[in-house]
């Protein structure tokens, strides 16, 4: 599980936020990954649940302050070329965000010419 410490107080871990942004962070730390971006997919008309009954990555706060079942995964990766990144990267996924391998997608992102 991911946590963070807001500098607080060193023994104050938190979970960290459910952003795309800080699961991209988090996954860039593997090695060989490089530069991620992630997108979740989300359940179009979902039953309202309690927070007890959603995985960690399984909502967002949104404008309309619903929560959202996650029902798929697209990772767009620097080093989704070598085939070892691309199954670590879904297992890690499918572990953390509890969901089947099958709807975690990983591609290799375009280098940018620099």
């Amino acid at each position: 599980m991911f946590l963070w410490n807001d500098g607080s107080n060193a023994q104050d871990t938190k979970l960290a936020p459910k952003t795309t942004e800080d699961l991209a962070y988090i996954l860039e730390k593997i090695s060989g990954v490089g530069r991620v971006e992630v997108y979740f997919h989300y359940k179009e008309n979902t039953e309202t649940s309690t927070e007890s009954d959603v995985s960690f990555f399984q909502w967002t706060s949104d404008s309309r302050g619903g929560k959202k079942e996650l029902i798929g995964i697209l990772v767009v990766a620097e080093g989704a070329r070598d085939k070892r990144v691309q199954n670590n990267l879904i297992k890690t996924l499918s572990s953390v965000l509890q969901i089947a391998p099958h709807r975690i997608v990983i591609q290799e992102m375009e280098m940018e010419d620099k």
